[in-house]
């Protein structure tokens, strides 16, 4: 009976059957169908119909502000009990960067799942996280502007890109003092750079460079591993490289024309994160991916 009061309450507020049917996104049909079973339950008029507006009977008018309160404590309830429902169970379906998920988050998962031994959690390594979602992605982590302004998210941080190359790499020949000078080397692409150029910011501009380069490659962990062996510069994400610069086999260059760092969100379907998405969204944050200050402050 439930469904048919609050088809009765939206045929009363939206004062027709054709508009409570699309503030319901039902068809009219239906909306006509649900009061008539209304009616047929409570054995009397509810509604005078014609041709140009509705009307209540005075069953109707008492009828109505019952159904007020009744679907009003009912959904109260829902809420109430749904925000007591905190048990993290079930399946979590999640998109990550492959160097994010190799590097930072597999390491670390153990910890996790034990921590929450009802949920299944499968990972799923993507570049373009932000086309996961018509495949039943429950999160998405993406690294950059959001494409979509009507996305929900939670920010994590921000990261900056470098360009890095290797103490033998240097050693060999030589370290660029200004973009302009990378035609002068050998370069390492991204192969989704389709538009094979790097960011700089000179003369307080972003101008697109495009490096020299002697290969693409799909991963940007076989980029870093690449920089490695001192196979030429690459234009990588901090936390990509991360490792590297703090051993010092990586060497980052041009730090001065580097453009603002970037932001990074978890992309999810629902306004409010449930239990489970929560869960994972707060295993992300003291990973430490996005360390750079915030560009506005």
């Amino acid at each position: 009976m439930l469904e048919n009061m609050k088809a009765f309450r939206m045929v009363v507020e939206c004062q027709g059957f054709r508009a409570a049917a699309i503030a319901m996104k039902l068809s009219p049909a239906m909306v006509s169908r649900r009061i008539e079973k209304l009616e047929f339950e409570v054995n009397t008029q509810l509604i005078k119909r014609n041709s140009r507006r509705i009307s209540l009977t005075a069953a109707g008018e008492q009828f109505y502000q019952r159904c007020l309160l009744i679907i009003d404590e009912y959904e109260s309830c829902l809420r109430d009990v749904k925000s007591l429902s905190n048990v993290v169970s079930g399946n979590l379906k999640v998109g990550l960067p492959h160097s994010i998920s190799h590097l930072h988050v597999i390491p670390c998962l153990k910890t996790f799942l034990e921590r929450y031994p009802d949920l299944k959690l499968d990972i799923v390594t993507e570049n373009h996280c932000m086309e996961l979602f018509s495949h039943g992605f429950d999160l998405a982590l993406q690294c950059g502007p959001l494409p979509d302004s009507n996305l929900y998210y939670s920010l994590i941080g921000y990261w900056r890109k470098h360009t890095c190359l290797s103490r033998g790499y240097a050693q060999q020949h030589g370290m660029p003092s200004h973009p302009d000078e990378l035609h002068k080397h050998t370069c390492l692409l991204h192969f989704d750079n389709h538009r094979r150029s790097w960011k700089f910011m000179i003369d307080n501009e972003c101008t697109e460079i495009r490096p020299h380069y002697i290969s693409r490659v799909s991963n940007s962990l076989d980029l870093c591993n690449m920089v490695h062996q001192g196979l030429g510069i690459c234009y990588l994400p901090d936390f990509t490289i991360k490792a590297g610069i703090e051993s010092g086999e990586i060497i980052t260059v041009l730090e001065e024309f580097m453009p603002p760092p970037l932001p990074m969100y978890v992309v999810h379907i629902n306004p409010r994160p449930s239990p489970k998405e929560q869960a994972f969204i707060d295993f992300i944050r003291p990973l430490n991916l996005a360390t750079a200050l915030d560009p506005a402050s």
